[in-house]
């Protein structure tokens, strides 16, 4: 466990539907909580009845700093057992928590920051476009869906946002890689000039890594995997890794716990081929 990390309860202040698909949970902690950065999570008590049930990863949307408390935002999609239970939990209803965990993305200075989201993926990279709000003035975020059902409103987003959708239903016919890729031909996007910071499923992330690598594109990406303890005990989240040069190995061999040295890794770093989906 990170040593910042801290184990505790979130009040819920709000818990609420963003869309058909995705809900808000607004967590209010302690003054003196860690604050996450962009691109780390937290593991949440979904089921508190069920004792051996694993905790839930869920990546910090936003945080919102007060003199008495701290706030952060869970965006979730009530798919299992679990997310499903916490679309009941009420406003002032107690929730366990650990947290923060994990390595966020590193903005690279001087470079055009390009957010890349895919569906829920979104989330994290909201936190991310806060914190670079007043740096930047050419930001921008893409949000990719399969059709506007799974589209949502990203409250105070400082970037404009370019929405594309695979059946065209809304903006952009197509995902976010051609949306991508068009916008490089046509010159609106410079590799000697952008940095991508991506969160989505994790075949859109294969895609876009190679594509950032064909075309010279600094890529960070925040990998969805198996998270089981959170703090690298378990190795559920062992993402494979390409050896770097001059790079000594350990007894893992080629793979990093996701959980501790990312989620987010460097794009081109990851073996694609040996991530289970």
């Amino acid at each position: 466990m990170s040593a910042a990390a801290l184990v505790g309860l979130g009040t819920i202040l709000e818990n609420r539907p963003l869309g058909p698909e995705i809900h808000l949970m607004v967590l209010a902690l302690p003054a003196d909580w860690p604050v996450p950065s962009p691109g780390q999570f937290v593991q949440v008590e979904c089921l508190p009845e069920r004792p051996f049930t694993l905790r839930r990863p869920f990546s910090v949307a936003r945080v919102r700093a007060h003199s008495d408390r701290l706030e952060i935002h869970l965006v979730y999609g009530p798919i299992g057992a679990g997310t499903q239970a916490m679309t009941e939990r009420r406003p002032g209803d107690k929730v366990s928590i650990v947290g923060p965990l994990g390595q966020g993305f590193r903005p690279l200075p001087g470079r055009r920051p390009i957010l890349v989201g895919g569906g829920r993926g979104v989330a994290p990279l909201l936190g991310l476009a806060d914190t670079l709000d007043g740096s930047f003035d050419d930001g921008l975020l893409l949000f990719g869906v399969r059709t506007k059902a799974q589209l949502y409103d990203l409250e105070g987003v400082p970037f404009p946002v370019e929405i594309a959708t695979q059946d065209g239903s809304a903006g952009f016919s197509g995902n976010v890689i051609e949306l991508l890729e068009q916008m490089r031909v046509r010159g609106e996007l410079r590799s000697d000039q952008c940095a991508l910071y991506s969160c989505g499923p994790n075949p859109m992330l294969h895609a876009l890594s190679s594509w950032s690598v064909e075309h010279g594109f600094p890529c960070q990406v925040s990998l969805e995997t198996l998270f089981g303890c959170g703090f690298g005990i378990c190795a559920g989240c062992a993402v494979p890794v390409h050896p770097v040069p001059g790079e000594e190995s350990d007894e893992f061999g080629h793979y990093r716990f996701a959980c501790v040295e990312g989620p987010v890794f460097d794009g081109g770093r990851v073996d694609w081929e040996g991530v289970v989906e």
